[in-house]
């Protein structure tokens, strides 16, 4: 991307501060707007100046910032994922060359925000999953990551240990989509059999998973929860 681009951050919820913060840092002038004046005097309160109201179903505002402000890109940042949805729906619908980017943390999300037509969708699981291989390649973008990803106190990185009988015991990682059960993200295995060697599923590698193996993994802690469990159970 060019420097001193224009940007729309619509929706200051839990990763607006971080997101501004990165995009600032790296040139572009941030707009952000949002239809709660909470959220904006929050933004204020972390310095940011460029804030504007606005009702996201008023297709005659939205346009009005977007040509006033001389808008190319617009990031989607609501923690309400169906918001984002929406005003993908809409900027595409008002500005077919509009560069529109969202975030989501749902693989059925992701796959709404795909067909209503975002240029990019951001899983906040997987980027969080990605931050491991970036941590050992790339520090600074690890670094990045961590500062926007993991002020969602939500989040946590944990190690799981696969039960004997689980219903991921003698299953090849490529075979159970564990995402689209449970709102968490695989980083890597360890295995036991190769003495404990950590292997990085992000880099598409298939693997049998065996008892006694440690699934590296990152999410919702509640989720986390549900998993474990239902390992459990499948021991019983």
């Amino acid at each position: 991307m060019k420097k001193n681009r224009k940007i729309l951050l619509l929706g200051y919820g839990r990763y607006g501060e971080p997101i501004v913060q990165q995009l600032e840092s790296q040139g572009y002038e941030v707009y952000v707007a949002d239809e709660e004046k909470e959220s904006l005097k929050h933004a204020s309160q972390h310095n940011i100046e460029n804030l504007l109201l606005v009702d996201i179903e008023n297709d005659e505002q939205l346009s009005d910032i977007i040509f006033d402000y001389g808008i190319d890109l617009v990031f989607c940042t609501f923690d309400d994922e169906e918001k984002n949805i929406y005003l993908t729906i809409t900027f595409k619908a008002l500005f077919q060359h509009l560069k529109v980017v969202a975030l989501c943390e749902s693989k059925e999300s992701e796959r709404k925000l795909k067909l209503a037509g975002a240029d990019r969708v951001i899983d906040t699981l997987e980027a969080a999953a990605n931050r491991m291989y970036f941590l050992v390649e790339k520090p600074a973008v690890a670094e990045a990551f961590d500062h926007i990803l993991f002020k969602d106190k939500n989040l946590e990185f944990k190690e799981i240990e696969i039960p004997k009988g689980s219903f991921l015991d003698g299953v090849n990682i490529k075979e159970y989509d564990i995402s689209k059960n449970y709102e968490i993200v695989v980083i890597g295995i360890v295995d036991k059999e190769l003495g404990n060697h950590f292997i990085f599923v992000t880099r598409g590698i298939n693997h049998k998973i065996d008892a006694g193996d440690i699934l590296v993994v990152v999410g919702k802690k509640e989720e986390m929860r549900r998993f474990e469990e239902d390992l459990k159970k499948a021991d019983g």
